[in-house]
């Protein structure tokens, strides 16, 4: 009878512990995303974002707390072990607030809006993002990471004001909004003939703000900026400025030599914390992949530089052996840490200590020291090395009399056995997210990549990707689902629609198969069925703003990415010229008057409006090429870097605007065409480059 009342109370015991465990899971630990379903077991009771949690601030008149962050944010898992995983913390949070968590990648709309509110509130932004805000949602504070005392402290005072001075804290959430409303557009009064000059003029005040001695911007920190570099690329040739592509090459050069780029296993960081590109914040996003896979093509077609292709094949490497899905889409990130039992390190995975690497290379290890300088200027903490090169290939080859072919052997034979010694290291996770914009701008990166290259796993891989995104994002209707993990699908963004229809646009270019202009067609009409705005030229970032606290949310800057309007101005711009749609011409020119005086004024902040502006007021040239061999020369034409061309290209007759009388049996014929003036056709490549640059000069 002893033993059946034990073993009754152990069993109790058991489902006591059970249901205690149970309780602890929050309201995250049903969702999909990885980060939400990292503060799942938190004692914070999480929820996620939507109606229900706003609902239930207003009801209970509570504050709410709004945190977002994502899953590859080193800072974002700083604050979920030292303050979110805290019961002290938790505690006064259950208590005094509505606590909800969001992805910024799935809910890019709310993060933009309290990204505004933080930088407005603070002057800087950053994630983890953590605001707090009336129960309607409108911010009264927000910081970004703190420590756990500190958090505490900042939660207790900012209650106290709630309840003690509501007015003030109602006031000041006033004022706050006004701040964030969107500001009138200044109609721009400078004639078209002029937009030219004063696009150049405001290059020249960006060039300013440029490092010349290490590339990027003048800042502690280095980003890729891919929208930057594009634009000095692209006007070095429309300026006739060669001090804008010294620019861009010494910025990539010391992108692919530094730490930023990961010489083992390829890919590239998101950015440094100093200002030669050495030391990295660890994650790797694929946003910056793809968009650099764009940008190292493009420079690979002026000079052929083989340090570009290197980069070129290296990300691809990186994306097809690490990002790539069973299904063929692309995953989202890489985390900056690793995960040893309890411990989350930053970096682990990708530095080295010299010993080890010592061990491994033994004769060619003097060699790959010097290389990849294991030495001071390599040299991050705690006798740790983030790999970083210095000098060219030409410098070892003399230094220890080498023949390029024998260094680069050596070289890869030596990163080869590194790589396997990697595999017995604890991996960063992977945020298995699947965002369709982030593989739309991985389509038009490797499209870019078979235009300047001509390598077939380019194209074969951007075709993979594409159909992919058609099979399980995009349905009958053209409803494009942001991610496939998203808790809210019936909410739909601007970008996702741009970006693809981009993608579209840049297949074309690649494959010469109508069927994708017909789509970037289709899916620009769909797009503009969604986010038309009455009041604007310009498109709204979501379609449903209704949970949002402030007005209309309109997106214009271009960041690390560039912005849904920008990229859908450029759309509509090329899609005017394949398909003759002048209503598509006149309103990227409307949202270009809109914001023209922003672009010229704050052209850091505008950086691929001012790359789509060069399209619309500077010489555009359109070559068509008909006859047998019309793919072929196309793609030679390609190979070589014109900023400011399409070709369309067709074996047949066809019916199409472009193409529509253009094919003469038995003739292989190319039209250029620049400012609605077609010059007489020529039967060779050499031809119509010279009309090409001939015009230009």
């Amino acid at each position: 009878m002893r033993t059946e009342k034990i073993f009754f109370l152990a069993i109790v015991l058991l489902f006591s512990f059970i249901s205690h465990a149970q309780n602890r899971m929050n309201k995250l630990s049903n969702e999909k995303s990885l980060y939400l379903k990292q503060h799942s077991t938190n004692p914070v009771d999480w929820m996620p974002w939507n109606k229900s949690a706003l609902k239930l601030a207003s009801e209970q008149n509570k504050l709410l707390i709004i945190s977002v962050g994502y899953s590859s944010c080193h800072w974002c898992h700083v604050m979920e072990e030292e303050t979110f995983s805290d019961d002290e913390a938790a505690e006064i949070m259950n208590s005094k607030f509505i606590n909800i968590k969001v992805d910024r990648e799935e809910r890019p709309d709310v993060d933009e809006l309290y990204m505004k509110s933080l930088v407005l509130m603070t002057g800087s932004g950053g994630w983890p993002m953590n605001i707090i805000a009336l129960p309607d949602g409108s911010p009264i504070w927000g910081g970004t990471y703190l420590p756990k005392e500190n958090w505490i402290s900042v939660l207790k005072q900012i209650s106290e004001l709630y309840n003690e001075r509501y007015d003030d804290v109602l006031d000041y959430s006033v004022k706050l909004k006004e701040g964030l409303s969107p500001k009138k557009i200044i109609k721009n009064e400078i004639k078209e003939s002029e937009l030219f000059n004063q696009i150049r003029e405001a290059s020249q005040i960006a060039y300013k703000s440029l490092d010349l001695e290490n590339g990027g911007i003048k800042s502690n920190q280095k980003f890729h900026l891919p929208s930057l570099i594009d634009f000095f690329q692209k006007s070095s040739v429309q300026f006739s400025e060669k001090k804008y592509l010294d620019f861009v090459d010494l910025t990539l050069k010391n992108i692919a030599y530094g730490g930023i780029n990961d010489h083992i296993d390829g890919g590239l960081h998101r950015y440094t914390v100093d200002s030669i590109w050495h030391i990295p914040h660890f994650e790797k996003m694929l946003y910056d992949n793809a968009q650099m896979l764009s940008v190292f093509s493009r420079a690979y077609k002026r000079n052929n530089d083989k340090v570009y292709k290197k980069l070129v094949d290296d990300i691809f490497d990186f994306v097809e052996n690490n990002l790539t899905a069973n299904n063929d889409l692309i995953f989202s990130s890489i985390s900056a840490v690793t995960e040893i039992g309890k411990d989350k390190i930053e970096g682990d995975y990708y530095v080295w200590n010299k010993d080890e690497i010592k061990t491994i290379l033994e004769d060619d290890f003097e060699l790959f020291s010097d290389y990849f300088n294991l030495n001071k200027f390599g040299f991050w903490e705690k006798n740790k090395y983030v790999l970083k090169r210095i000098n060219d290939d030409d410098f070892y080859t003399k230094k220890y009399n080498l023949s390029s072919k024998t260094l680069n052997t050596k070289i890869s034979e030596s990163i080869n056995k590194l790589r396997k010694l990697k595999d017995n290291r604890e991996k960063p996770i992977i945020d298995e997210k699947v965002l369709t914009s982030w593989n739309a701008l991985t389509v038009i990166g490797l499209s870019n990549a078979f235009q300047s290259m001509g390598e077939k796993k380019f194209i074969d891989k951007a075709m993979s990707i594409v159909s992919a995104i058609e099979e399980n994002l995009v349905n009958d209707d053209l409803i494009v689902k942001r991610s496939l993990s998203i808790g809210n699908e019936d909410i739909l963004f601007l970008e996702d629609y741009s970006y693809l229809i981009s993608a579209y646009l840049s297949l074309y270019q690649s494959t010469f198969n109508y069927d994708f202009i017909d789509k970037a067609n289709a899916l620009t009409s769909k797009a503009f069925s969604i986010f038309k705005d009455d009041k604007s030229s310009f498109l709204k970032f979501s379609s449903d703003q209704s949970l949002l606290f402030s007005e209309n949310l309109f997106v214009n800057q271009d960041g690390v990415v560039p912005s849904a309007n920008s990229v859908m101005c450029q759309n509509l711009f090329l899609l005017s010229h394949h398909t003759g749609n002048r209503d598509f011409l006149n309103t990227g020119k409307s949202m270009l008057n809109e914001i023209s005086t922003q672009l010229i004024n704050n052209s850091l902040d505008y950086m691929n409006w001012l790359s789509v502006s060069l399209d619309y007021y500077d010489s555009f040239y359109e070559v068509v090429i008909s006859g047998k061999k019309s793919i072929e020369m196309a793609k030679e034409i390609n190979s070589i870097y014109l900023p400011n061309i399409l070709i369309a290209a067709s074996k047949k007759d066809s019916e199409k605007y472009l193409l529509k009388n253009r094919y003469i049996k038995g003739e292989n014929l190319i039209y250029v065409c620049v400012n609605n003036t077609c010059k007489y056709p020529v039967s060779s490549v050499d031809e119509a480059l010279k009309l090409i640059t001939n015009n230009n000069e």
